[in-house]
C-alpha cells in the first residue's frame, strides 16, 4: 500500500513539470522567432484609445470586431495594439495605447462611412523589424513579452535605431506579429 502511493507521488509529482514544459511549447516559448526588416502596409485601423494596462487592449480588440461585424457587416481578420509606453519605466495607470481591428483591402472603400462611428488610422507601407511567434493561449502573449521583445530591443539598439512605439498584429492564421517601424 505504501509503495502504490510513493509510486502515485512520484507520478504526479514528475507529470506537473511534464506538463508546464509542453504547455510553454504550444505556447510558443520555444518557438524560434527570426528577426527580420520587412517593408509591411498598409494598414487602414478601426481603433480605441486606452490608457491603463495593456491587458485592456484585448477587450478593445474584441468589442471593435463584434460592432464591425454586427454593425457594419463588416469581418476583420486581425487585431492590432500600437504600445507607445514602456510597462517597466511608466506606471500602469499611465500606459497609452489604441487597439481595434485592420480592416481587409476589400473593406477599405467604406473609410468614409466608417469614419463618423470609429477613429480610423491609416499607415502608409513602411520598413518594421518584425518577429512572429504562435498565438494559442495567453502564454503566448507572455512568450512575447519574455521573449520577443527583449530580442527585438536588442537588435534594434544593435543597430543604432530609434525607441519606437510596438505594434503587435494578432492574425486569424493564430499568430502574433511584432513590428517596430525602422527609425534611424
Amino acid at each position: 500500500m505504501k509503495r502504490k502511493i510513493g509510486v502515485s507521488i512520484i507520478i504526479f509529482v514528475l507529470t506537473i513539470p511534464t506538463l508546464l514544459v509542453l504547455a510553454l511549447a504550444w505556447s510558443g516559448f520555444f518557438s524560434n522567432s527570426e528577426i527580420h526588416e520587412k517593408t509591411m502596409g498598409p494598414f487602414v485601423l478601426v481603433y480605441e484609445e486606452h490608457t491603463g494596462p495593456y491587458k485592456g487592449t484585448a477587450r478593445i480588440m474584441d468589442r471593435i470586431y463584434e460592432r464591425l461585424k454586427e454593425e457594419d457587416n463588416i469581418e476583420t481578420f486581425r487585431g492590432f495594439g500600437i504600445y507607445y509606453d514602456d510597462p517597466k519605466t511608466t506606471p500602469g495607470e499611465e500606459l497609452r495605447s489604441i487597439a481595434g481591428c485592420i480592416l481587409e483591402p476589400a473593406d477599405t472603400s467604406r473609410i468614409k462611412t466608417l469614419s463618423g462611428k470609429y477613429a480610423i488610422m491609416e499607415i502608409p507601407e513602411k520598413l518594421y523589424v518584425t518577429s512572429e511567434i504562435p498565438f494559442r493561449s495567453q502564454l503566448s502573449v507572455f512568450a512575447g513579452i519574455v521573449k520577443v521583445y527583449p530580442a527585438l530591443k536588442k537588435y534594434m539598439k544593435d543597430k543604432g535605431y530609434a525607441q519606437v512605439p510596438a505594434m503587435e498584429i494578432y492574425d486569424s492564421n493564430k499568430t502574433i506579429i511584432y513590428l517596430f517601424e525602422v527609425v534611424k
